[in-house]
């Protein structure tokens, strides 16, 4: 196990509209509650948890992620959404049912892994996602999609570099593509995963990512980062207000956005 000062030192859980509703605190075992903040809005009360009042809190996910990001200088700190639940990915060696929600002895582990990458040199590291078919035969990936659950090294993000704000949803896929273009590797773990909950779940960014506002953010991510990120029309069944609906879906290219900054250093070393 890590230990002192190399340890991840807070967990911040951005939360809006779902007083009494938080699945991602509820399901983490007490010692880690015990470093855990809701960032909430002045006007919430939640009982029963530490809290920090984000003053733009309800003005969108970007500058709230941004808030705490400024909060987070000179600590290792893990920014998770409100609505997932942490599980393990069985092994190809392994036996029994994957998938399953994590237990104390995980959560020690998933915490301390994702600490000790950052030890590696990482500034952003992750767990994967379920929506994604589980790869049993590989600890982790490098250089991939970072989503709902990012760790980061605040005594390295070069937070005043990045654009925090310009998209209003995706933003942490933007945030992701900046820092890979930067030259900045994630990492990415393949044994701890989340299981989120629908996208327009009530109250968080429900109350302002409509599917205009969807499609274009996917716009601009597009047209801040031509190079990697393609996007195609998508229509989904039983998702709401956005059932049978065209929407935009992003494929990226999260390794050729990492590989370019390579190119990029390289040209400037030969010049």
């Amino acid at each position: 196990m890590t230990s002192g000062s190399n340890m991840i030192d807070t967990i911040y859980i951005p939360t809006y509209g779902r007083v009494g509703q938080q699945k991602t605190y509820d399901n983490l075992p007490d010692k880690w509650k015990e470093k855990t903040y809701l960032v909430v809005s002045p006007d919430e009360i939640h009982s029963g948890c530490q809290t920090i009042s984000c003053p733009i809190q309800g003005q969108g996910i970007a500058p709230v992620r941004e808030w705490i990001a400024k909060h987070g200088v000179g600590k290792r700190y893990a920014v998770l959404d409100d609505d997932i639940e942490f599980v393990y990915t069985r092994r190809k060696d392994e036996k029994g049912p994957s998938n399953k929600p994590l237990t104390e002895i995980q959560f020690d582990d998933m915490f301390d892994t994702m600490s000790s990458w950052i030890d590696e040199g990482y500034i952003h590291v992750s767990c994967d996602v379920c929506w994604n078919p589980p790869t049993r035969n590989a600890e982790y990936k490098v250089n991939s999609r970072i989503t709902n659950n990012i760790f980061y090294d605040g005594t390295k993000l070069p937070i005043e570099k990045i654009d925090w704000t310009s998209l209003d949803v995706a933003e942490d896929y933007y945030v992701n593509l900046q820092l890979l273009t930067m030259g900045y590797e994630n990492k990415v773990s393949l044994m701890y995963r989340t299981n989120p909950s629908a996208t327009q779940a009530q109250g968080g960014c429900s109350t302002f990512r409509t599917l205009d506002v969807h499609n274009e953010c996917m716009k601009k991510l597009r047209n801040k980062f031509p190079n990697f990120v393609e996007l195609r029309e998508k229509v989904t069944k039983n998702s709401g207000e956005w059932s049978d609906k065209p929407r935009l879906a992003a494929t990226i290219s999260w390794k050729k956005a990492y590989e370019s900054s390579q190119i990029n250093t390289l040209e400037k070393f030969m010049q």
